[in-house]
This record gives structure tokens, C-alpha cells and sequence, in this order.
């Protein structure tokens, strides 16, 4: 059977160009290909996700689960901070020196360094968020007198906030 001369001039390119031809076919295949991690394009993240830290939420959120202990009763958390949340940015960095040659020496005279965050839309692209240290805690509750209580209010804080038992005081409420 003889190939008309239409189809052997139409497959002469793809003769010439049939490795590019695959390794743009294999390009776009790799960027349509689904990635698993990350909530859908159209999944709102919450802003404690986004990177906020909220103290006052942290004390209530764990007075609230400190009076689910059994005899604790009525509960109220203060945390104390060693360290602030800091978030790291993408930066791209921007160096020039001008230099000048007398003599056959070169001098510098002038380094001047720029910083510019990289942004994503309207938003600086995060490579890393380090969250705050806790420094101490002070719990106060009615059921502290009790030292089954006192000694679980004590490991639950401690398991929480990563602090040492030392730095944690576990305070009768006044009645």
C-alpha cells in the first residue's frame, strides 16, 4: 500500500521535530498533573493557618480544656511569651559594587545591597513561620486545692505549651 505524498510531506516536521514535539507534550503534562498536598484552589484557609497567633484564643482555648478535667471547675489561663511569631519571606537580593582600577590596584568604592520581597499577588510568599516560645504559665482555678487536680491541670499545661513543670504555677480560685 503506497502513503499519498499529502501525509508524507504533513509527517516531514514531525520527523525533524519529534523529540521537542515529546518533551513539550511531556512539559505540559507535568504541569496539569494534580498535586495532592494543599486544600483545593477554591478552599478558603482559615487565618490561624494563614499565620496569626492569637494569645487571648490560646488562654480561653485552654481554659476551656483545662475545666473539662475532672474537679478542676471554673479555670483562668495566663500564658506568658518568650519569643514573638516570626514569618520568613521569600527576598530577592540585589548586590552592586562599582570598582575602580588606578594603578593596576582595584579599589571599591561603593557596595550597595537591596531587598525586595517576592510577592504572590498581593501577598509576600512564606517560606517559614516560626510560632512564639512560651515563656510561662499561671492557671487559676477552684478545683487547684486538690492535688490529683493540681497534678493534671500541671502535666495538660505542660504537654500543651512544651514548658517546663517549673514555669507553670497551678493557683487555688478565691473564693
Amino acid at each position: 500500500m503506497k502513503i499519498p505524498q499529502a501525509v508524507t510531506n504533513a509527517l516531514t516536521p514531525l520527523r525533524k521535530y519529534g523529540a521537542l514535539l515529546i518533551v513539550v507534550l511531556a512539559g505540559l503534562l507535568l504541569l496539569l498533573w494534580p498535586r495532592g498536598a494543599g486544600p483545593p484552589p477554591d478552599t478558603e484557609i482559615p487565618e490561624a493557618a494563614g499565620g496569626t497567633f492569637d494569645l487571648a484564643a490560646m488562654e480561653r482555648k485552654l481554659a476551656g480544656t483545662l475545666s473539662s478535667i475532672s474537679g478542676a471547675g471554673r479555670v483562668e489561663v495566663m500564658l506568658t511569651l518568650r519569643t514573638d511569631m516570626e514569618v520568613v519571606v521569600v527576598q530577592d537580593t540585589d548586590t552592586r559594587s562599582r570598582r575602580e582600577a588606578e594603578d593596576g590596584t582595584v579599589h571599591m568604592w561603593d557596595d550597595e545591597r537591596q531587598a525586595k520581597t517576592v510577592l504572590a499577588g498581593a501577598a509576600p510568599i512564606v517560606t517559614k513561620r516560626i510560632y512564639p516560645r512560651f515563656q510561662g504559665a499561671l492557671v487559676v482555678c477552684d478545683g487547684a486545692g486538690n492535688a490529683k487536680v493540681q497534678s493534671a491541670i500541671l502535666e495538660a499545661v505542660t504537654a500543651l505549651t512544651g514548658l517546663r513543670a517549673d514555669t507553670v504555677t497551678v493557683a487555688v480560685r478565691q473564693q
